[in-house]
């Protein structure tokens, strides 16, 4: 092999890196893409949600509902999503000044309201988004002073754990 085809070698080594460089680049830019409209569609459901909280009255609470795990996860409370959404409809009866909210995951975001009760559904791919959704939202609360008026189902541990650890972290003052 003489000194020409050894720049050659060269050059075609690079334009390969660049290529995996440019393909990584590409799915790096789609996977941003699709977390901006997850975020954007979550933005949505958590100012309906805000407006929902600030409206709970003295000696109410926001109930928040993970969904899908409490249909389809271990230890489920509802065997059907209607039987989940009935349920909460008795507990927002017996419990006036509540306010609930159910949030499922699903690949369109969906948005309906029933009175007291909101049912959502996250839109986009991708696992944990309704967790992801509840927590931003408790986050969201925390500066608002009100995420004492938050109450979270769920059967998911780690949700569980992270929600606890929310709405029991002290706010920073300045």
């Amino acid at each position: 092999m003489n000194a020409q085809g050894i720049m050659m070698d060269s050059r075609v080594a690079r334009v390969r890196e660049l290529k995996a460089e440019i393909a990584r680049l590409r799915e790096e830019n789609s996977k941003l893409a699709r977390e901006r409209d997850e975020l954007l569609a979550h933005f949505d459901l958590a100012l309906l949600a805000a407006a929902d909280l600030a409206a709970v009255p003295p000696g109410g609470k926001f109930v928040i509902y993970d969904g899908w795990n409490l249909v389809l996860g271990a230890g489920r409370t509802a065997r059907t999503r209607e039987k989940l959404e009935d349920s909460v409809r008795r507990e927002l009866e017996a419990h006036p000044l509540d306010r609930a909210w159910i949030i499922y995951d699903g690949p369109v975001e969906n948005v309906k309201t029933e009175n007291r009760l909101r049912i959502g559904y996250t839109g986009g791919t991708g696992s944990q988004r309704a967790d992801r959704l509840i927590c931003d939202f408790i986050r969201m609360a925390r500066f608002s002073s009100s995420a004492a008026k938050i109450e979270v189902r769920t059967n998911d541990k780690k949700l569980a754990r992270e929600a606890e650890r929310l709405l029991a972290e002290p706010r920073n003052a300045l």
